[in-house]
């Protein structure tokens, strides 16, 4: 059996600029756009200036940004205190980073009690909203059995909703469980799906992925490997419409 690599990922920081149409008013678009160009450059102080006034006027990305600022303490002075107001305040409008990242706190105990069910809770509403690092979270719980009895099958099927969404460790956990045969109710290996999705998180990035390719070869032919690398690549073309499962 492999033995798993696991970790948690990093938090959401920041609003991706491509999601500025999508999220943020027209009239806030440019002060927003201006505190990620701020970041970029290290100018914590300029960017918390940027959101400050989004944040009080109710933006909820500005407000998970500046408490991002709080929690790291970048342009600020650090204050956990203060990043939990700012976070609670852009969960309450259903921001699935700054749910994310309240379960993170959770789960790490910052700033807050350690509390993994707390956590679990904060995962499920933002996977809820289709955040791939709230499913790789959840699959940890329960992988890991942190707070309740571990359960492969609900690891698996949280990891899996990871990979879909474009989660490299969650599409790295997928191909581990099914190369393990964990979660399935026979315990069945099951090497080309296996390979399939490492390759897909290889393809992202995720370094840790050749360790699942190099076990799997081991169990496929060369022309095997070949067919599940042209279905690897339509997976991901596919933007993870056409994987395994």
């Amino acid at each position: 059996m492999l033995l798993g690599l696991f970790s948690c990922p990093s938090r959401n920081i920041l609003l991706s600029a491509w999601l500025l149409s999508t999220f943020v008013s027209t009239a806030y678009a440019e002060p927003f756009q201006a505190g990620l160009n701020a970041m970029e450059r290290e100018h914590y102080a300029t960017a918390f200036r940027a959101w400050k006034g989004l944040a009080d006027d109710g933006e909820a990305e500005a407000q998970h940004n500046i408490a991002f600022l709080y929690e790291r303490g970048y342009g600020v002075k650090q204050s956990y205190t203060r990043a939990i107001e700012w976070y609670n305040k852009a969960a309450a409008q259903n921001s699935p980073e700054a749910l994310h990242n309240l379960g993170m706190l959770a789960f790490e105990g910052y700033g807050m009690r350690q509390d993994y069910l707390a956590a679990k809770r904060y995962f499920t509403s933002a996977a809820e909203l289709d955040l791939a690092n709230s499913h790789y979270m959840l699959g940890l719980i329960y992988y890991q059995g942190h707070g309740l009895k571990k359960n492969l099958a609900r690891a698996r099927t949280h990891f899996l909703d990871a990979a879909k969404l474009g989660s490299p460790i969650g599409q790295f956990m997928t191909a581990l469980m099914l190369q393990n045969g964990e979660g399935h109710p026979g315990d069945k290996t099951e090497p080309l799906k296996a390979f399939i999705w490492g390759m897909v998180s290889k393809m992202n990035g995720y370094a840790d992925a050749e360790s699942v390719l190099e076990y799997s070869k081991m169990q496929l032919s060369r022309s095997v490997q070949a067919k599940a690398t042209e279905l690897a690549r339509s997976c991901f073309d596919s933007e993870y419409d056409r994987c395994p499962t």
